[in-house]
């Protein structure tokens, strides 16, 4: 009876030794890789506030894929590659040299992020057909981007005041040239 005893109690604390152990790992292994959530909402802030509001051409190489895809619903959905969005991110942060990229709203469901941003920047440079005004300027939209193995397939974009960048022409003032 005794050495069932203390067989017993032996078992026990092996147990116990073996749960804390792998209590203490658990958190560990959880940690080692982030989720997709947040890793899509990090690439998400990337492309709006460092590719489309710093110019950061650099960052747009890294997290797009190279069959990247940009759909803009609001211009009769044309569609941009990679160098084509490249060269629009260029171009506004160029005409707009202080512009930033709000993200007001976001939202995420598997591989797709929902985005509500906000763009605001002076005119300080031509834009498309328009000498620059040096007048602040704000618009919005909402995205959707899709990921795929840590970075953006495609983005589909929607502006929601276009009229913000028209000019008295009433003709769009980005530069047909952005289409690349």
């Amino acid at each position: 009876m005794k050495l069932l005893t203390l067989l017993s109690s032996r078992v026990s604390l092996f147990v116990l030794f073996a749960m804390a152990v792998l209590l203490l790992l658990a958190p560990i292994t959880v940690l080692a890789e982030p989720p997709a959530a947040e890793s899509n909402e990090a690439l998400a802030e990337q492309y709006f506030g460092a590719v489309f509001g710093k110019g950061d051409m650099e960052i747009g190489d890294a997290i797009l894929t190279a069959d990247f895809q940009r759909i803009d619903r609001s211009q009769s959905g044309t569609t941009l590659g990679k160098a084509g969005t490249q060269f629009l991110a260029d171009y506004l942060h160029n005409s707009f040299s202080d512009v930033t990229y709000t993200i007001d709203a976001l939202a995420i469901e598997g591989d797709t992020v929902a985005v509500c941003w906000t763009a605001r920047g002076t005119n300080d440079a031509t834009f498309g057909v328009v000498p620059a005004t040096n007048e602040p300027v704000t618009w919005t939209g909402m995205s959707f981007l899709t990921m795929k193995d840590g970075k953006i397939v495609t983005e589909m974009t929607n502006l929601e005041n276009v009229s913000a960048l028209l000019g008295d022409t009433g003709n769009l003032r980005l530069s047909p040239s952005y289409a690349q």
